[in-house]
């Protein structure tokens, strides 16, 4: 069954074409515009029986954590119900949280866009830039290890250490 499939469902008009469950509300599509969710849009869903409550929070978590869900909350849009009808509007402070998140993921994804890969300078650029901190010089950044120590060659680092440092 389906996400929103519901055997003994009374009412077919929530349903939407070929079997889609409340076209007006969820967008199956994650690269399509998206519209803000009621706040508490879990709990209807699981009153109307179409999940029950883990499966419904589990949903919904991955359905708000789309990019272009979280672009769509933006303070005082309007929220929809199950029906696509208005039902509140996004809180400043929610589109706070998320534009601050769509920053986050689009600073990681142009890091790794340019070229295909991801390096330590792109990322901490990026970074850097999206939380309007200085980067730091390649220079001060640790390169890892070629080689990896074996647990004799850790034992020892770690006996050096407390040697070193007592307490």
């Amino acid at each position: 069954m389906s996400f929103g499939e519901n055997p003994n469902d009374q009412e077919p008009q929530r349903r939407g074409h070929a079997g889609r469950p409340f076209p007006h509300t969820f967008v199956a599509e994650s690269s399509k515009p998206h519209r803000p969710l009621k706040l508490g849009i879990d709990r209807d869903l699981v009153a109307l029986g179409v999940l029950d409550e883990a499966t419904a929070t589990r949903t919904l978590r991955h359905y708000c954590s789309r990019l272009m869900y979280r672009r769509s909350l933006v303070a005082g849009a309007v929220r929809v119900d199950l029906d696509g009808q208005a039902a509140g509007e996004v809180a400043a402070a929610h589109a706070a949280h998320a534009q601050r998140i769509v920053t986050r993921i689009e600073a990681s994804g142009a890091a790794e866009a340019s070229d295909g890969r991801c390096t330590i300078e792109k990322t901490a650029g990026n970074a850097a830039k999206a939380v309007g901190t200085p980067e730091m010089p390649v220079a001060a950044r640790q390169e890892p290890s070629k080689e990896r120590l074996g647990l004799s060659e850790l034992k020892a680092a770690a006996r050096a250490r407390r040697v070193a440092v007592p307490g």
